[in-house]
């Protein structure tokens, strides 16, 4: 009979029951451990995408070659911002610009966060405004407007002024040839412009604006070359209250021209010569008025002039056209030419070269100011001048041949008999429009010119003739 086969136990039925018990728990508990760890993942993605903002970048070409506009905007319900920049070929110049937004955006963003008004709605926008020089150049300036609760924005200027064939950022010291003379010069421009510029008269801090037109290079550091002109930008609050709001000092590149380098100064171009017609050994002179206006002298003067048809130029003190910026206004309009004399008169020679510059860009900021023009001739005050004061002048330096000591002898019967005396053709004569006696002997004057067949023509006009 066969032999029958043992029954296995209960208790290896026990062990294999519980074993494979222990299996299926290990394979649940792994395969729910990887489960819930791809659910953390899953969960810190959406936190961290939660606490980003979303914006929209492009990038597209310009009208300005070489130069490719930056846009990056988003409309974050409470962080909205617009912001536009250039791009360029070259890394050094797109690497100096992106770090100026990224830390305006990163700011904005930062306040934001911490703004206990968690309602509160912010806004940044940085605009771009980008402006040719020459063949080489691109000046960029771009402005911030920034709000991040409180009662108004806060308004900013960055600048960059590139040579955009290297790609070479440039600076404030490169443009005044690393001069501080130049700088010197520049500053006080600037600064005169500031305080002589009436619309600002109640709103400016007056010690911030001596303190921001030190001359020192870091004080000029946001400038742009605009047309035909050097511009200085002043952030909003920084040297005027918030209701002028952000400054500009646009300085003309005619006046600065000698300060700049090389390379950016701009070509100076002689005044025209005025069309001559007829004989030119016609018989010209050229009548000249120093140190006014004054409100009646020169109104004397100027009815005397008109009763002979005659055309004369005055130069005039910029202290006195401040005064009296309608008879400035009165010259101009009867057909005569306004000069340059200096601010108050001093003796150009024995002043600084900055402060003999302050005494010609004060006086035409004033003169153009009161006739909406600048002066065409300047005259330095004594006609004490030398050549380093001339370069600095970008107009015609005009002193005088005919000297009728008006200011000496203050005697109306001796004026014209100094003109007899000394009377040449293409004479330029030196007068005061500040003297009674001067005005009272003007008529004689005119009278006895106009017998001998003179004619009377502005300095400009006479000036051609006299460099024959």
């Amino acid at each position: 009979m066969p032999e029958r086969r043992k029954k296995r136990g209960p208790m290896i039925d026990f062990l294999l029951i519980g074993l494979i018990i222990s299996l299926t728990t290990i394979i649940l508990f792994i395969i729910l451990s990887k489960d819930d760890f791809k659910f953390q993942k899953i969960s810190a993605s959406k936190e961290t995408n939660s606490d980003s903002i979303k914006s929209k970048r492009s990038t597209e070409s310009s009208a300005f070659p070489g130069i490719r506009i930056v846009s990056d905007v988003s409309n974050d319900d409470r962080t909205p911002f617009a912001i536009h920049y250039p791009e360029t070929d070259t890394k050094a110049f797109n690497d100096a610009v992106l770090q100026y937004i990224t830390d305006s955006k990163e700011n904005y963003l930062s306040s934001m966060k911490e703004n206990k008004d968690k309602e509160a709605m912010g806004e940044l926008n940085i605009s771009l405004e980008t402006f040719p020089y020459q063949k080489h150049y691109y000046s960029f300036v771009l402005t911030k407007t920034l709000y991040t609760g409180g009662a108004n924005p806060e308004v900013s200027t960055k600048t960059f002024f590139i040579n955009h064939e290297t790609g070479k950022l440039i600076s404030i010291e490169t443009l005044l040839n690393n001069d501080e003379n130049n700088l010197s010069v520049l500053a006080t421009h600037v600064r005169n412009d500031l305080q002589q510029n009436l619309k600002l008269k109640e709103d400016l801090f007056k010690d911030d604006v001596i303190k921001s037109t030190e001359p020192k290079w870091s004080n000029f550091h946001r400038f742009a070359i605009v047309d035909n002109s050097l511009q200085f930008y002043f952030d909003e609050y920084e040297i005027a209250s918030g209701a002028a709001g952000p400054q500009t000092v646009k300085l003309p590149l005619s006046l600065i021209n000698p300060l700049l380098a090389s390379e950016f100064q701009i070509a100076m171009e002689k005044p025209a010569k005025p069309i001559t017609t007829g004989d030119p050994n016609k018989k010209r002179i050229a009548l000249t008025f120093d140190d006014g206006p004054h409100p009646k002298v020169t109104e004397q003067i100027l009815n005397t002039l008109d009763k002979y048809n005659a055309k004369a130029t005055f130069f005039m003190l910029g202290s006195r056209v401040q005064y009296y910026p309608d008879i400035a206004r009165d010259v101009l309009a009867r057909g005569h030419e306004i000069g340059n004399h200096s601010w108050n008169h001093p003796v150009l020679t024995k002043l600084s070269l900055e402060s003999a510059g302050n005494q010609y860009a004060s006086t035409v900021a004033e003169i153009e100011k009161a006739i909406n023009q600048k002066p065409t001739v300047f005259r330095p005050p004594y006609g004490a001048t030398n050549d380093t004061i001339n370069a600095q002048i970008p107009i015609p330096v005009v002193l005088w041949s005919i000297d009728t000591l008006d200011w000496k002898f203050r005697d109306a019967q001796q004026l014209l008999p100094h003109v007899k005396n000394n009377l040449h053709n293409n004479a330029i004569v030196l007068m005061h429009d500040i003297h009674q006696s001067t005005a009272d002997g003007l008529d004689a004057v005119l009278a006895y010119l106009q017998g001998q067949g003179y004619e009377f023509v502005t300095v400009s006009e006479i000036l051609p003739y006299r460099q024959k």
